[in-house]
């Protein structure tokens, strides 16, 4: 039996692959609502039109992910991005006529389904899955069971353990809800990493977390204002009605996302109200009818009104550090999705390269659960390891809104050793608190890495360091 832990894109169409392929599957999720891909508003980024290739792709996801892509990594996703969306419209799925642009592409590549792609591609998979007789069971995986290092099994909250595991994949997503202002949802908070770490999986590049540039709140109701929208003609304008964003990069409002979301931070802590103007966008029901819907739900009309924005935290670049087949440090503990580190983002995600990365991790798994284990290698990087701490006798009463809160003060988009440090002697290797183990790895990453790069800036240390051209590893320690 393979068990797929998690029910979004990555999770639901491996589990479809896997099922098509004759292997016994059964998916356990904590929620069955998608995690983060209904969130994924954009598309999924394919080079299938005539003035595109994978090559351009790849070399868009290197420039945006800003010297510490996976080259291996990238080549393999973009080349194998048409065959995975030509399988997910063999199972049925329709794509909407033509091609987005969003922010750091070349090209027109994006592959959309109204404004709402992932939640379409969600509840397709979902619906095909129990189509095919696979189990979809909510309830909630604690911990993972290694024996003699490999994994054969998991603990439940209600089934208790489980050990007839062939194999495990982890599709569980990031952890961008570990802040408080972030377009995700509550179930992200890095548990699956956190089980894999305490199994001795090695994880990395945790100091990358992407801030997406253009949320909203609207009566207390977070919207992501799609990257489309700026594709198709949306600005970003100040109190003033000025375009700003080209004082900070010449694409403006198609700058790469770190770069747009420290630009609009450090608008907003001058003093500065920062605004989408939607007015310039034609047809714009037609074409965004979730936004639009969202926008009539708060009085807001998009041909008069400008709309407040500021960045969340949406998505994260490291977790389980995998290979292109999706194998972890642990023999038969797979990770595909948003939880793993698989080096395709390095330090910048490129938009609309997570629902691609989910896809072609999934689909692409069944050619690869019945070879022999290859694992991973981590090359020059620093590998740090770790003790984990019991958490008997320690005052550990911070709630999850406390830690959010300290989260986007300290670990947000602008950091420096101060901060961190704050955080590093507040947070510990938790080996019972997913929330606060994941909050310590990555403000212990932020503050070793004494660089800017990507998600990740420092104003102590504010340029690009060559020697940094490398990744940041943990392991738990044996003893």
């Amino acid at each position: 039996m393979i068990y797929i832990i998690g029910s979004g894109i990555a999770g639901l169409s491996a589990a479809v692959s896997l099922k098509m392929a004759g292997y016994k599957v059964t998916v356990i999720t904590k929620k069955v609502d998608g995690g983060s891909t209904p969130i994924a508003k954009g598309g999924v980024a394919v080079a299938v039109s005539v003035d595109d290739s994978p090559e351009l792709h790849a070399e868009d996801t290197i420039k945006v992910g800003d010297g510490l892509c996976d080259i291996r990594t990238v080549r393999y996703v973009t080349q194998e991005g048409k065959h995975a969306v030509e399988t997910l419209q063999s199972w049925g799925f329709e794509f909407d006529k033509g091609l987005r642009l969003e922010g750091g592409h070349s090209r027109r590549r994006v592959m959309y389904k109204t404004d709402e792609t992932g939640g379409e591609i969600f509840r397709f998979l979902l619906t095909k899955a129990r189509s095919l007789g696979i189990p979809v069971v909510e309830d909630m995986v604690t911990d993972l069971i290694v024996k003699e290092g490999e994994v054969r099994g998991f603990v439940t909250k209600t089934r208790g353990i489980i050990e007839d595991a062939d194999k495990v994949v982890l599709a569980t997503g990031g952890y961008s809800y570990l802040f408080e202002f972030t377009s995700t949802q509550p179930t992200n908070i890095g548990e699956g990493i956190a089980m894999a770490f305490k199994a001795g999986a090695v994880v990395g590049d945790m100091e990358f977390v992407q801030f997406h540039p253009t949320v909203t709140k609207l009566d207390g109701e977070t919207f992501l204002m799609t990257e489309t929208l700026r594709g198709e003609g949306a600005k970003v304008v100040n109190e003033k009605g000025e375009r700003f964003l080209f004082n900070y990069h010449p694409k403006g409002e198609l700058a790469p996302r770190d770069i747009l979301s420290r630009a609009i931070y450090i608008e907003m802590l001058k003093g500065h109200q920062v605004f989408m103007d939607l007015r310039g966008i034609e047809d714009f029901q037609r074409k965004f009818p979730v936004v639009a819907s969202y926008l009539a739900r708060h009085g807001r009309d998009p041909k008069k009104d400008l709309i407040p924005i500021s960045p969340a935290a949406h998505f994260v670049d490291g977790g389980i550090r995998v290979n292109i087949r999706g194998e972890s440090s642990v023999k038969n503990l797979y990770a595909i999705g948003e939880v793993s580190d698989s080096g395709l983002h390095g330090a910048n995600r490129l938009a609309s390269n997570s629902l691609l990365e989910g896809l072609v991790f999934g689909i692409n798994l069944p050619q690869y659960v019945d070879l022999q284990w290859e694992g991973i290698t981590t090359g020059d990087g620093i590998m740090k390891t770790l003790k984990l701490v019991e958490d008997e006798g320690i005052d550990n009463t911070l709630t999850l809104n406390e830690i959010r809160k300290l989260n986007w003060e300290n670990l947000g988009i602008i950091r420096n050793h101060e901060k961190l440090s704050k955080l590093t002697s507040v947070y510990y290797p938790s080996k019972s608190r997913p929330e606060i183990l994941i909050s310590y790895l990555t403000a212990l990453a932020a503050d070793i890495r004494t660089e800017s790069r990507g998600n990740h800036y420092r104003e102590d240390y504010p340029f690009k360091d060559p020697r940094w051209e490398k990744r940041i590893y943990f392991r738990v320690s044996n003893s």
